[in-house]
Order: C-alpha cells, then structure tokens, then sequence
C-alpha cells in the first residue's frame, strides 16, 4: 500500500462516522451527501492518479476511476433541479448514475480480458441472469414488502426500481467474472474488488428503493456503505500487481479461496431467494407474483448454471485425463528414464524406461533412499556419485551428472542425469532427473583413452599418460605416501646403430623388450611409460635412496644384451632420477629429469645421476648465458685477449692467436669453453666470430713492429661462420675496415669444418688465399685427422693439438709421430704451430724435432692487447725460457733461467 492510499485510508475513518451520525441524526443528512460526494471525488483522482504508466493493465483503472464521478453528478442535478416531488428527486438521483455502472462493467471485463471471458463466457451469462432474478426478488421484497405488489408502485417507480435491479446484478456478475477470469496472482484483488462492488451496488441499490418507499433515514444509511465501499475500491488497486509477464498465464485455470467463493456465491442467491419465499410463508402472508416468478426463475437459472459447471468440469477432467495419458505415453515412448525424487531426496516415482534399464519392479524403487541405499543392492548409486549429486543440488541444482548405478544382473550402469531441482515449485515439490544409458559410450570413451594414452608398441603408457600419472602424483594427497616418489627417466643408447644393423623391425623388438624389463624390474603399482624413441620413465615410490638404487637396476637390465632374430645387441643408457617434492609441476619435474639425464650422459659415470639444486644452479646459469650472449659483443662485454706465438729459431714472438673472452656484469669472467657451446647452441657464434675478427684486426694493426716486421695475426673460425657462406665478404670487411694486409692474417679452420661442406667451403679458402689470407689447419691430431689430407686441403699452416704434445716428452710414439708430421709439413712448406706448450721438457723436445713455432702457458698466458704491447716494446718482443742442450734423441734436458730480452 503507497503513501497516497494510506492518506485517503485515514481520511476514510472520519468520513465514515460522519456518514453514521447522519443517519442517526436527521439535521445531518446533508452532510452525509456531501462526505460521500467527497469520497467518491477522491476516490476517482487516487485511482486515476494509481494508473498513470501508459501500460495496457492501467486502462481499465483509469476507466473505474470515472465510475465513482457520475454518483456526485447525479447529486449536484438533485441539488440544482430542487425536483418538487420524491419520484422526480429520485429519477434525478439515478439517471446520471447509470452511465456509472456501463462505465464499471466495462472496466470490469477490461480487467477480466478475452482470454478470460471467453473461458467463463457461458456461465457468466448464466450468473448475470441468476443474480439478476435474484436481486429482483430481493429488492421487491426490499422495496415493497414481501406482502405487496409491483402494481402498487408507479410505473416510473417501476422503471426506475428496475434499472436498479438490472445494474445492481450486471455489476455483481461482471466482478465475480473478473474473480475467476483473472491470474492466480491477482485473485486477493479481485476478492476486495468484489466486496467494494457488491457494497456499491446495495448500497445505491437499497437507497433508491429507500427514497421510493419515502424512508430518509434508510438512505442517510446507506451512505456508510457506499463510503466503505469506495475506499476497498482503493485498497484493491493497491493490491493489483499487474498482469503475468508470461502470456501462456493468461491461459492457465485459477484455483483458490477466491475461485471457491465464486463457485458458492450463485447457490448463496438461490438460497436467498428460497429463505425469502419461505420466510414469507412462515409469516403468514403469501408470496408475490414476482416473488414466485423469480423463485422459479433462480431455481432453473441454478439447475442451469450447475449443468454448464457440471459439463465444464467434466470436460474439465476429460482434458486432464487426456494430457495425464498424452504425457504418461511420452514417457513411456521416449528412450530417456525419467526419477523423480520427493523433498527428502527418496523415490517418489520411475519411468518404466528406468526400471526396464536396471531389470527392477517399480515398486522396489519407490520410496527407496537414492543417495544412501544400502551397498550391492540392485538400483543403488555408487556412494562417490551420491555425495557429487548431493553437492550438486546443494551448489548448482541444474547441469549434467554421470551416475554409476547398480542393475539386478549385478552390472553397473552410467546413466547421464538432467538434474532439475524443483523443490521450491510447490505445484512439483520434487528433484526430476532425466537420465540416459550412456554406459556403452562410457565404454568406449575408456578405450579410446586407453588409445590415447598407451604406446601401442610397447604397451605401456605413453606421453600422454605419463604425463597424467605424474599430475595425479603431483596432486596426491601427501599423508597418503609419507615416503614420497621420484621420477626416473631412462635415456636408451646404441639404437641408431640397431637401426643401421639390423633395420627398424629389429629396433621395435629391442624396445617391446626393453619395456618388459623395465616393468618387471619396478613394483605392480610404479609406473613405467614410454615417452618418446628410446626414453623411458619409471614414477617410482620410496625415499630417493631408494630411486637410485632402483635406477641402477633398471640401467642394469638395458645394460644386458638383448638377443634378436638378427643378432645379439649390447645398449647403454644414462639415468636420471628426480624427487617429485611439493611446489612441483609437470614442466618443472620434466626439465629436472632431462637436465639429469643430460649430465649423466656427459658425465659417462656407470651410475644414475640424482638431480640437486647444484646442478639447477648449473641450468640457470646456461640459460642465464643463452639469454646475455647474443648481446653481449654491443653491450662492450666481450673483448680480444691475445696468445704470443713464439719462433723456436729466434726465440721471439712472430705472431699472436687472438682469443675471444667474456666478461659478465654479474657472472664475471666466463671461460670460452662454456660460453662458446652456449653460443653455438644459440645461433649467435658466427656474429660473435665476426666482431672478434674486426677487433683483432683492429688491434693487430696498430702493434709496434718486432725486429721491424710485423706480427701475424691468427683467427679462429667456427665450422657455423663456415657453412653461412658470409666468410670471404666478412674477411674483406674487417681488412677494409683496420687496414691490416691480408698477408697477416691467418684463419685459423678445422679439418672437420673443411671436409664437412668440402665443395663451397673450399671454394672459400680458395679464394681468401686468393686475397693473400694465409689458412691455418688448427687442432691437428685429434678426431679422424688424417696425414692424406694433408695434401687435399688448401692450407698454409699446420698446428699440432695440445693431445699431441702433452705426451711427446714422455711417450715415444707421440714424439715419432711428431717428427712424421714436421717431416711431411717440411716437405710441403707447411709451417708447423706447437700448441698447448706447458712445460720446458716439451719446449726442448719439440725445438728438438725441429718445429717451427710454438705457444702456450709455458711463454705465455693469453694477454690484454696493452699487455701484449708492453712486452713486445720490451726486449724486442724476445720470449723465451731458459733450456739446456739436448742430445739428438731429445732425451736429457737441464733447467736455466728464463731470459727475456735481447
């Protein structure tokens, strides 16, 4: 209820007390007029004011808001005719109002719609007809006594008490047809509006009949009627919530107190009429014509009315019938089970499709508790399934489950469920799940996954599926296996060579039995799974102790041979074992597993490698690296250190090797061994290679002279700047660029890197030559080096590897092969490069065998190019140790000191 209607409540309470004063005291009756003229006014503007929206459902307010004016126009005629005569003042007094009372019925069918008059359409006319005969019998009894006749009034009096009659029984049928014509939602209002009405009409009705019979202070009476009547009729807009916003409302039957009390009300008017007839009777004076006339007339209208009420309710239940047997063969039609379960989740009710699908009579399942019946028992739920669906109805009610039920034969079915919880419906009351035989595609969907995550060579799981049992393990709970697991992955050598021998047949072989062996070296419940090619990996349980000695036996059974219809076959493998500890993901425990096995393979250690944090630190490191070199060179951390090359005739330096080097901002000095395989990995050793070659030609260019001839400069070129066919323009450039002359520089190149790419690799250093750049063979003696191609390769130098001189002190093969190698160099011009020179018995043995040059630490370390010009301004560039003699085999030897200088 709004402000507005509380307001014109409140005034109500006055206007009704005046309005029962004025019936009591004859000196008020004006004022009785005038507060009921009053409330009708407002009563018009608080209905008109409620129904401003402009919406479809207001207009039959605004319409019932004029009704209430006509009665107030009707009383300023009387006032302003000052008709002289009771029949004039009271013609007067009703004819305006008549338009009043079309105006109300219209509204009134307004508010009931088509869709409703067209459902109470015959009954209604029936109950308009009913009321209409019994309001005459009531209000002749009224108006002229039980006794008397109509003839004993005027015929205006007739007329107008007519009228009377007929608008006073038009109004009552057209409300109790909005009672039951409206939606369900809306009957509380059409029950106020109903008794608003009925209070209306009785009133102006009896008033009349008063004012015809000349008893004033009967229509001063009436006045408190119609006053209270005005104001329900405001309390039952208050109370209108609209029309449904779903259409199909409209069209559904009503039910209710209200519906009841309009099913009642045409017998309560044949009852009336009955208690008149007999009421009049008992008195002693007979009954009327009329009165009679409308007895019987009420009685055949009410055998009438019960007759349409009696065939609408059989055609009523015929549809009903109907669409109960419409929908029950939809059920039992469809291939869908359909459970419905009552409010305490027990079984109210299963579809036959349900009960044929688990083999069990209705009635077994009936009252049954779904979701804690007792194990084992044909139609209970698996007890995990029961606690998912009762989360799901405590969480989100509607979605899709799958349920594990159990049928008579034992079997366990999956049946797919629609879950629609309707509990709060009260028309339902009930949990309806909608369920579909999905155990077939269950079975199929397992056997696919069991496709996708099985290798179909070895049997065992394969990438998918180790990957899912290690997620599963991951996220296990750890109370579960206090112990812990540990991830073993098993890297498989010496199948390329299987492969070569024997072809791919055989290496399927070898793997089905690899795996065999794996899985019977490990417990029942460990995982073994092949990930990809030759890699396996075992997810083992126990302490990491434990997985390395598990990891030992499985390197021991690859380790064993495996016999093959085309032979016997020895394999090797490397181990490495991870513990899978708390915080971990997939990714991270993968890349510790590989990171593991890579350091054993290089390693070559017989046993399996455990993965700790140090070798984490060692990864981080290289990425760390892989990341900061590609820039580094722009960022002025790398830089050219330069190794003296000593002449063994005039003991002093001739030529310099220039040597890349390193310096991290935070990492510090990094060693080229480690940064150089980096960069390769990297793809940035071939800039690095070409920026180091602009800078020692650089600074070659500008170091003094030795004995007034310049130094030869050496560089060292990768087998990557090689094969990216940039080598001669890069050269060219880096001349151009320092103003060095080519006959300088050497380019320092491995016999792998030439024989590698041998057709434009040659061309290249064919055509450096060709520009006067002189080509070194570094790193002579290790590898597949042969002396043969000694005279294939284009090469000016020859430098022998450190492996060879290492040993020729003390290893006479060594040394012999050194003096065959001097001896071929001699012969085809070469000169030949000692390096790795570290002690003094190596230096006089070599000078021995007559080498040309020599370097390393025992001259010097690699120098800055400011220390490597200070020491060839001093002494003239002389660096030598002090030797003795040797004897012609290179056999005795004797320590002087070291001389530096001229």
């Amino acid at each position: 209820m709004d402000r507005r209607t509380r307001w014109l409540f409140a005034a109500a309470v006055p206007a009704v007390a005046v309005c029962v004063a004025a019936a009591v005291d004859p000196a008020l009756h004006l004022s009785g007029d005038v507060v009921a003229g009053l409330a009708g006014v407002a009563t018009a503007a608080a209905l008109w004011a409620a129904s401003r929206s402009g919406e479809a459902a207001d207009r039959p307010w605004r319409l019932l808001a004029l009704a209430p004016l006509f009665p107030v126009l009707a009383l300023l005629v009387s006032w302003t005719a000052q008709p002289d005569t009771v029949l004039h003042q009271v013609v007067l007094r009703w004819l305006p109002t008549v338009p009043g009372y079309v105006v109300t019925v219209a509204a009134l069918l307004g508010m009931a719609g088509r869709a409703g008059l067209r459902r109470t359409g015959p009954r209604t006319v029936l109950e308009l007809a009913l009321f209409g005969a019994a309001a005459l019998v009531v209000m002749q009894v009224l108006m002229v006594g039980p006794g008397n006749s109509w003839t004993a009034l005027s015929l205006g009096a007739q007329l107008v008490l007519g009228a009377a009659v007929v608008a006073t029984g038009a109004v009552m049928a057209a409300a109790l047809t909005v009672l039951g014509a409206v939606e369900a939602h809306r009957q509380r209002m059409a029950a106020v509006l109903l008794g608003a009405l009925v209070l209306l009409a009785s009133a102006r009705g009896a008033g009349t009949s008063a004012a015809l019979l000349g008893a004033p202070d009967v229509v001063a009476a009436t006045r408190v009627a119609v006053v209270v009547g005005l104001a329900l009729l405001v309390l039952a807009r208050s109370l209108d919530p609209g029309p449904a916003a779903d259409p199909d409302a409209a069209r559904v039957p009503v039910s209710g107190p209200a519906v009841q009390l309009r099913s009642v009300l045409p017998q309560l008017a044949l009852v009336v009429v009955v208690a008149i007839v007999v009421g009049s009777l008992a008195l002693g004076t007979g009954p009327t014509w009329v009165t009679l006339a409308g007895a019987l007339l009420c009685v055949a209208l009410s055998a009438a009315h019960r007759w349409v009420t009696a065939r609408e309710d059989h055609q009523r239940s015929a549809r009903l019938r109907h669409d109960e047997a419409y929908f029950r063969n939809l059920l039992h039609s469809t291939r869908e089970a359909v459970l419905v379960l009552d409010r305490r989740l027990r079984v109210d009710w299963a579809s036959p499709a349900l009960t044929a699908l688990l083999g069990v009579a209705p009635g077994d399942l009936t009252g049954r508790d779904l979701l804690g019946g007792a194990p084992g028992r044909p139609g209970t739920m698996d007890p995990e399934d029961a606690a998912r669906l009762r989360r799901a109805l405590d969480g989100a009610p509607d979605g899709l489950v799958v349920l594990r039920v159990r049928d008579a034969a034992g079997s366990t079915r999956h049946l797919e469920a629609s879950v629609s919880d309707l509990r709060a419906d009260d028309a339902v009351a009930a949990v309806v799940l909608h369920c579909r035989d999905v155990t077939e595609r269950e079975a199929r969907e397992r056997a696919l996954e069991e496709v996708a995550y099985t290798d179909g060579l070895t049997g065992l799981p394969n990438r998918a599926g180790w990957e899912a049992a290690l997620t599963a393990a991951l996220t296990a709970d750890p109370t579960a296996d206090p112990t812990g697991s540990a991830v073993l992955l098993v890297d498989v050598r010496g199948l390329d060579a299987v492969r070569e021998d024997a072809g791919r047949d055989t290496v399927s072989a070898v793997l089905v039995e690899l795996g065999r062996r794996l899985r019977a070296t490990v417990r029942g419940d460990e995982v073994v799974a092949r990930i990809a090619g030759g890699t396996f990996g075992v997810l083992a349980a126990g302490p990491p102790g434990t997985a390395t000695l598990l990891a030992d036996r499985c390197l021991a059974v690859v380790e064993q041979p495996v016999a093959t219809p085309a032979g016997v076959f020895d394999l090797t493998g490397d181990v490495g074992v991870v513990p899978a500890g708390p915080g971990l993901d997939v990714a991270e425990l993968t890349a510790r597993a590989e990171l593991a096995v890579a350091t054993a393979r290089t390693s070559g250690s017989a046993r399996a490698t455990v993965w700790t944090p140090a070798l984490g630190a060692a990864a981080v490191r290289r990425d760390r690296l892989r990341e900061d070199v590609a820039g580094a060179a722009a960022r002025g951390e790398m830089w050219v250190a330069f190794q003296p090359i000593v002449s063994m005739e005039e003991q002093r330096v001739t030529g310099v090797e220039a040597l890349l080097r390193w310096r991290h901002p935070e990492l510090g000095d990094v060693p080229p061994r480690e940064f150089v395989p980096v960069a390769e990995r990297a793809g940035v050793i071939a800039d690095l290679q070409r920026w180091a070659l602009r800078e020692a030609c650089t600074v070659t260019a500008a170091l003094p002279l030795v004995e007034g001839l310049p130094l030869r400069l050496g560089v060292n070129i990768s087998a990557v700047h090689v094969a990216a066919r940039t080598l001669v323009e890069d050269v060219a450039a880096a001349l151009s660029a320092s103003g060095l002359e080519p006959e300088r520089l050497v380019l320092e190149i491995t016999e792998a890197t030439v024989l590698a790419d041998d057709g434009p690799a040659a061309g290249d250093i064919q055509a450096l030559r060709l520009m006067g750049v002189h080509v070194a063979l570094d790193d002579f003696g290790t590898g597949s080096s042969s002396l043969v191609t000694l005279v294939r390769l284009p090469i000016d130098v020859l430098k022998l590897d450190r492996a060879f001189v290492s040993r020729v002190d003390r290893d006479r093969q060594s040394r012999a092969l050194c003096e065959s190698v001097v001896t071929i160099g001699r012969t085809l011009g070469l000169d030949v490069v000692a390096e790795g020179v570290e002690t003094p018995a190596q230096l006089g043995v070599l000078r021995g065998l007559g080498i040309g040059f020599a370097q390393g630490f025992l001259l010097s370390r690699p120098l800055p190019p400011a220390e490597l010009v200070q020491v060839l301004r001093e002494g003239a560039g002389a660096l030598w140790p002090g030797l003795v003699g040797l004897s012609a085999d290179g056999d005795e030897t004797r320590v002087v000191p070291v001389v530096r200088g001229a």
